[in-house]
């Protein structure tokens, strides 16, 4: 009997059951595409689960089995680029791993893009694999006697090679643009990828309030000497990760330098909420921090600058920011500022010294000034500390308090050091005519510069070139002394092999203690004038100044008090001290060598005059 059917027309029973036959053939491979498109699916999901520190093919490795059905699998990848040998890098039996694997033609055919089954003992199946200017293939076998790979999975693997590859090129790429973006310590944004973020932000900020708060860290070089750039950077993945959980998830926390972040707080809803973040984030920072089994205490200086009041630009507000975190710094570590008028006007000074700096080096307008050091015992000039002058317009000479902080920061301070050596070095001839070749000249060296090599290895070549190093004394505040690398390594070692002597600057009023002077080599201490002031009546300063003059006395170290200003003081030094040297207004100001030699007769007097005074109290 005969079916009457418009769709199919009239058909005979044979002719229907080969039609059904057929449209179940074409369900079927419906329901197998289907299954291979889900399949894929879950396997573009893992592929886009990988991490960065994952390797990309033992990645895609990993994820075979949602795919395929094999015994055995391996991959295998070119050590360096087309061409090169052949290494396996995973596999199910983890004894193939770091084999070599010739080039055989049919390695070359699968590298170059071909996937292949083999009909053999041991059926096999070969996938194409590429991650940028890398290649490798996949290789998966079943048991003997197992069905070999057919035709679908061939379809399949062409498609999951094809996904895989596009997949590790686009984990590539991303990669890629957040190297490009991210701070790779820490994995903040960058200067420039945050710069943008805030400019965008920025535009379509409208009329809500939005902060920029500029952080920087307090005391981090000191971490960096004493425990080396290892704990630094492990402190400051520290500190980024506590900044983070002290924020709110709508703000964008970056690293733009060494030890600086910057915070978009948006948006701002109240004064008194910022404050409230403000506040968090130093407090926060002010717990320790575990480095290396080290219990490290430090501090930030934070800067606020605040949308649309002190800028509308990401610029502005970041020189804003900038301003009131070194107005927060100056005045009191650890602790924030916000940016207003009055700043505004400190910072166009600052913009001003700045220029008046940089005019200045250009044009050598520094000089020296040389204040004696006397001998306690003898009351005699035995040396001169030399420090450096500005010149003004006028012929006036600014002290170094007044821009040597800011001459640092602009990276001058080398260019500012050499001219002032240059004028020393000059003035030596006028100064022994008159005070005799004997006298010491004591140069003060910051700690950058004496943790340079290439720096303090000129310096010492030009003190050498003067035929008596051993003269010439370098003044170095102790964060160069305490520095566990380069310094103690390096410079130590080769301020000895040129002769010249090495003193303790400002003792004291750093990380240093006495315990300290047993790990350090240094052939001289100036102890700070804050111990020296008013020492006779202050039984705390006579006790510590005792205990450190009577320890660097067994040491062998020379000791130098600063600060000297009354007969009161030097009468103490000199009876109940072992100090050996001192200098201070009390003998003589820091004064240029022309008008010190002329005023040599007048020292000289007051000097004799001062022996007789202390002569008469010791009667």
């Amino acid at each position: 009997m005969a079916v009457d059917d418009p769709a199919i027309g009239l058909q005979s029973p044979e002719e229907l059951r080969e039609v059904v036959l057929s449209q179940r053939r074409d369900l079927d491979a419906l329901r197998r595409e289907n299954e291979d498109v889900a399949v894929l699916i879950d396997a573009l999901d893992g592929l886009l689960q990988l991490g960065d520190d994952d390797d990309p093919f033992a990645g895609v490795f990993a994820i075979l089995e949602r795919v395929f059905s094999f015994t055995e699998a391996v991959v295998v990848a070119e050590d360096a680029g087309p061409g090169s040998a052949l290494t396996c890098i995973v596999a199910t039996d983890p004894h193939q791993v770091g084999l070599r694997w010739p080039r055989e033609r049919l390695f070359e055919k699968v590298l170059g893009g071909r996937v292949t089954a083999t009909v053999t003992d041991q059926p096999a199946l070969y996938l194409p694999l590429g991650a940028r200017d890398r290649r490798a293939l996949m290789r998966l076998t079943r048991a003997v006697g197992e069905p070999g790979f057919d035709r679908r999975d061939i379809a399949l693997a062409r498609k999951f090679a094809l996904l895989a590859s596009h997949a590790l090129a686009a984990r590539a790429a991303n990669r890629l643009a957040r190297r490009a973006n991210h701070d790779p310590l820490t994995g903040l944004p960058n200067r420039t990828y945050f710069a943008e973020h805030v400019t965008r932000t920025l535009d379509g900020a409208g009329d809500r309030t939005i902060a920029l708060a500029f952080i920087d860290l307090d005391g981090f070089k000191q971490v960096n000497d004493l425990y080396g750039h290892t704990s630094g950077d492990a402190l400051l993945m520290a500190v980024a990760d506590r900044i983070r959980d002290l924020i709110r998830s709508t703000d964008v926390l970056a690293r733009i330098s060494g030890d600086e972040f910057v915070l978009l707080v948006d948006p701002v809803e109240s004064r008194a909420g910022l404050n409230a973040i403000v506040e968090r984030l130093l407090a926060g920072l002010k717990e320790a921090f575990d480095i290396d089994g080290h219990t490290l205490l430090l501090s930030a200086s934070i800067g606020v600058a605040l949308y649309p009041d002190h800028g509308s630009t990401y610029a502005e507000l970041r020189r804003n920011a900038d301003t009131a975190m070194y107005h927060a710094k100056t005045t009191t570590k650890g602790s924030a500022a916000y940016f207003d008028a009055e700043l505004g006007r400190e910072a166009s000074a600052r913009t001003e010294l700045e220029q008046v700096l940089r005019r200045a080096v250009r044009e050598r307008r520094f000089r020296s000034v040389l204040q004696p050091i006397v001998d306690l015992r003898t009351l005699e000039v035995v040396g001169f500390e030399a420090l450096a002058r500005r010149v003004d317009d006028e012929g006036r000479l600014s002290p170094s308090a007044a821009f040597i902080g800011l001459a640092d920061q602009l990276g001058l301070l080398d260019a500012i050091s050499s001219i002032v050596i240059d004028d020393v070095l000059a003035s030596l001839p006028a100064l022994d005519a008159a005070f005799g070749p004997h006298t010491t000249v004591s140069l003060n060296v910051s700690a950058g510069q004496a943790t340079d090599p290439a720096t303090m290895r000129a310096l010492l070549e030009r003190l050498a070139a003067t035929g008596a190093p051993s003269r010439f004394v370098l003044e170095l505040t102790e964060d160069a002394f305490l520095s566990a690398g380069v310094f103690q390594a390096e410079i130590v070692p080769l301020v000895e092999r040129y002769g010249v002597r090495a003193s303790i600057d400002d003792f004291g009023t750093g990380y240093a203690s006495l315990s300290t002077l047993l790990n350090i080599t240094a052939h001289e201490l100036k102890i700070d004038r804050m111990f020296v002031t008013d020492i006779h009546e202050r039984a705390r300063s006579q006790t510590l100044m005792e205990a450190l003059a009577a320890a660097t006395s067994k040491l062998g170290i020379t000791v130098v008090a600063e600060g000297v200003e009354t007969a009161d003081e030097l009468a103490y030094l000199r009876a109940c001290t072992p100090v050996d040297l001192a200098q201070g207004y009390l003998f003589a100001r820091p004064t240029p060598v022309e008008q010190l030699v002329a005023e040599r007769a007048e020292i000289e007097a007051r000097l004799r005059a001062l022996r007789g005074g202390v002569a008469a109290r010791a009667a």
